[in-house]
């Protein structure tokens, strides 16, 4: 079964270890803008004394979902489970049409090719006025994503290669293989040079961004279709970190389902993968890169998959390159799926800070481990003069081997 909603909100204490580490709170100074303020909410509307769509709609769309409460709390609390079981219940009671027609455009890869294809003919760099209004009420921040090129690097050179030694699957997802193809690239030459080949398999999405959205039942059937379409008994390597993060959830959203546990516990990040086999000691015959650069956690790899040391200690492992640490970097960047589409104000604000920070480490790489931040920081660079390079950590960490000429924006 589900878990409760009204059970999980109980365990809350009202500490408030969490709001320092909530960004909406931390920009608004609003109570109602915390995780304690909103879980608070939650439990009153489930209780009759206030309304959902009036009184708790509107401060649950403002949350990020960053998770970064769950790192802060003492006490344990679930609140991104929480998060998307409340969704879930504002969105049965009222569905939003306009904000599940885009989740579904978005995650369906020919819908999202035919998307950005149709975006390209029309004139300004981002969404058209009116269909933002719709969607957020504002004038949109984010602009139309450029897929990078596919095929750019160089054949691996399969000399001298570690032996393979077994098979993994890699999620190709859906926005991701559209918009970073180059990104899944450097995932397979790196998993090679651990000894493991990627087994090639048709599949979708994963259902991440529609659970985050409260869209429930939507993230069960597309996870249910993902389970399928990988049988075998072998691990599952993501190098999106909202996607991982859902995916090791599973046996949570899909409590009936008797591979949920299976591919739970056989669900990767990429950087976690290759930490646990051997890149670092790979890394030591590698040329390297004489940069400056530094870290960006993504938050769903942070604070809800609980990786922030490895992909420092791989990036650590480049020769030559100095890496710098980030002011505030598990705060978010104000991405979070498609919140900056959502909540365009709260989101640009989000991305200056995150930008500022950036720029004061005198950095001129930053690394990160999730498409809606790769995307959203790179944009913020290129409105300040580009002067920091923005890269998936697993393309800095294939630059050293083959030079960072190949990972140009």
């Amino acid at each position: 079964m589900m878990k409760d909603l009204l059970e999980l909100t109980t365990h809350c204490i009202r500490c408030g270890f969490c709001l320092e580490a909530c960004p909406t709170f931390v920009t608004t100074g609003n109570e109602m803008e915390s995780p304690r303020g909103r879980i608070y909410l939650v439990r009153s509307a489930l209780e009759g004394r206030v309304e959902w769509q009036e009184d708790v709609r509107p401060h649950l769309d403002h949350c990020l979902g960053c998770r970064a409460c769950e790192t802060a709390c003492p006490s344990g609390v679930e609140y991104g489970t929480i998060l998307e079981l409340a969704r879930d219940k504002v969105e049965q009671d009222k569905p939003q049409f306009t904000k599940l027609t885009l989740l579904n455009s978005t995650t369906k890869p020919s819908a999202l090719r035919a998307q950005l294809a149709l975006g390209n003919l029309l004139p300004g760099k981002r969404m058209p006025g009116f269909i933002s209004k719709v969607l957020s009420g504002h004038s949109a921040e984010a602009d139309l994503p450029t897929p990078q090129k596919a095929d750019t690097l160089p054949p691996l050179n399969l000399a001298n290669l570690t032996p393979i030694r077994g098979q993994v699957y890699l999620l190709e997802g859906c926005a991701m293989r559209v918009l970073y193809p180059r990104v899944h690239e450097a995932t397979r030459r790196l998993l090679r040079r651990v000894g493991y080949e990627v087994l090639d398999v048709e599949q979708g999405c994963c259902g991440a961004l529609h659970a985050h959205n409260g869209y429930v039942d939507n993230a069960k059937r597309l996870a249910t279709e993902l389970l399928l379409s990988m049988p075998k008994e072998i691990p599952v390597i993501v190098n999106s970190a909202g996607c991982g993060s859902t995916m090791k959830d599973y046996e949570n959203l899909l409590p009936d389902t008797a591979g949920a546990p299976k591919m739970a516990k056989r669900t990767f990040d990429a950087s976690e993968f290759l930490f646990n086999n051997g890149l670092q000691d790979v890394l030591q015959t590698a040329n390297g890169i004489a940069v400056r650069a530094t870290y960006h956690d993504a938050c769903h790899l942070a604070h809800g998959q609980k990786i922030t040391s490895q992909p420092r200690a791989l990036l650590e492992a480049i020769p030559h390159l100095d890496l710098v640490p980030l002011p505030e970097a598990d705060m978010c960047c104000g991405s979070a799926g498609i919140y900056n589409v959502l909540q365009p104000q709260m989101a640009r604000s989000l991305v200056e800070r995150k930008y500022a920070n950036i720029a004061s480490t005198l950095a001129n790489v930053v690394a990160t481990g999730n498409p809606g931040c790769h995307s959203w920081i790179a944009q913020a660079s290129k409105e300040h003069g580009q002067s920091v390079l923005v890269l998936h950590t697993l393309e800095l960490l294939e630059a050293a081997f083959i030079g960072l000429e190949h990972f140009g924006n």
